[in-house]
């Protein structure tokens, strides 16, 4: 049975989001999730529903010397909070050091809505290439 990934770059203003299916093994960005503008957790729901998700690929800041930071933390934090609503969904964690760097290259602009579900994909990809 094909597995529906969906991939978060989470950040306390916006949340990148990606998605990918076990079918295809290539990730693509869906959306940017505005804090200011909409509930994150309703908007997980919708995405879950609609997409059939099976499993999440969260994005987690490794720092080279492995001490967390407060960033770390905070998606740490998320994290527990996520498998705590979504306790079917299987939760996977996936580095995401210079995901953010990468995206700018690709995306050319400085737009960051763009930049954060481009990160999003970014974080997925690496995740499908290390575990498929």
């Amino acid at each position: 049975m094909p597995k529906n990934y969906l991939a978060i770059d989470y950040g306390e203003r916006r949340t990148g989001i990606a998605f990918a299916s076990s079918d295809v093994g290539i990730a693509f960005p869906r959306e940017t999730i505005d804090r200011k503008q909409k509930d994150l957790w309703a908007e997980l729901e919708r995405l879950v529903k609609e997409n059939a998700v099976t499993d999440f690929v969260l994005g987690i800041p490794i720092h080279p010397n492995n001490h967390p930071d407060s960033k770390q933390k905070t998606v740490e934090a998320f994290a527990a909070e996520l498998k705590q609503k979504f306790p079917k969904i299987e939760l996977h964690t996936q580095d995401e050091s210079y995901s953010t760097q990468d995206a700018t290259v690709l995306v050319g602009v400085k737009n960051k809505s763009k930049i954060d579900k481009a990160a999003a994909t970014i974080i997925l990809q690496r995740f499908i290439e290390g575990n498929f």
